[in-house]
């Protein structure tokens, strides 16, 4: 399926602003090989729910709102330009005040950055857009949120194929145990009913635990020969090929941290 490019009027300098904002900026992560930013991610979160799109809608047909699904899923972490980025990590650790907090701003960063930018994104309203990212009711902004942790643990796999222990543990936990990226990413047939039906139909997209450990043990900096082979590991390799696809080699190779 051809989709034509998102272009947003009206949001000069939002690029370069998410651009600004690393991923993964976290104690527990200190060393990312292959850092990416905001603007990275976001542009991939899109293409992972384009590529998932065919099937979204073999299952929900016309109760999927195409358009405003990928205009989400490219606009879904702007707030952060204002707020920063709340690390995942932390914020499951986050108590029922903290996270009442945590709310309270982001809502009030919505308000901050449409008037910021513009109340029109892509035809649909920047302001739905970015409510529906925070409260996550509607079917659209559910698959968005799953493809946002599925490239979240995408590049978390990345680095262990690199060979960077650090991101065992987001990557989906040692040993064959299940945390991390894939614990959260296999919660979501139970968390969200309306998403049971396309697990159901195709499983595979719940990735399985693995033992990320003992593989960051024995891998090495990617090359363009080591990104060809298949890793084994079909999460991985759906992430892997769909960013080769939309974006290239070079973020994937070029090493930025040691």
């Amino acid at each position: 399926m051809e989709f034509q490019p998102i272009i947003l009027q009206g949001f000069q300098g939002r690029e370069e602003s998410l651009k600004n904002i690393k991923r993964y900026i976290h104690h527990i992560t200190p060393v990312m090989y292959y850092r990416t930013n905001d603007l990275i991610h976001s542009k991939r979160v899109l293409w992972h729910l384009e590529e998932a799109i065919p099937k979204i809608k073999k299952v929900y047909e016309t109760k999927f709102e195409v358009n405003f699904a990928r205009t989400l899923a490219l606009v879904h972490d702007d707030v952060e330009i204002l707020t920063g980025d709340v690390q995942l990590h932390d914020k499951e650790k986050m108590n029922t005040k903290e996270l009442e907090t945590l709310v309270k701003d982001e809502k009030e960063a919505i308000k901050k950055i449409v008037k910021m930018y513009s109340q029109n994104a892509n035809g649909e309203s920047y302001e739905e857009l970015l409510l529906a990212a925070k409260e996550k009711t509607s079917l659209e902004a559910q698959f968005v949120s799953f493809f946002d942790k599925f490239d979240g643990a995408g590049e978390a796999w990345h680095e262990v194929w690199a060979g960077n222990n650090y991101f065992s543990l987001p990557a989906g936990g040692n040993e064959g145990t299940q945390g991390g990226y894939i614990r959260r990413l296999n919660e979501f047939s139970k968390k969200y009913v309306q998403m049971t039906e396309f697990f159901n139909k195709f499983p595979e997209y719940l990735p399985l635990p693995f033992n990320f450990k003992e593989v960051s043990k024995k891998a090495i900096p990617h090359t363009k020969e080591s990104l060809e082979k298949d890793s084994g590991y079909l999460p991985y390799e759906r992430w892997k090929r769909t960013v080769i696809k939309n974006e290239g080699l070079d973020n994937l190779l070029t090493q930025k941290e040691f």
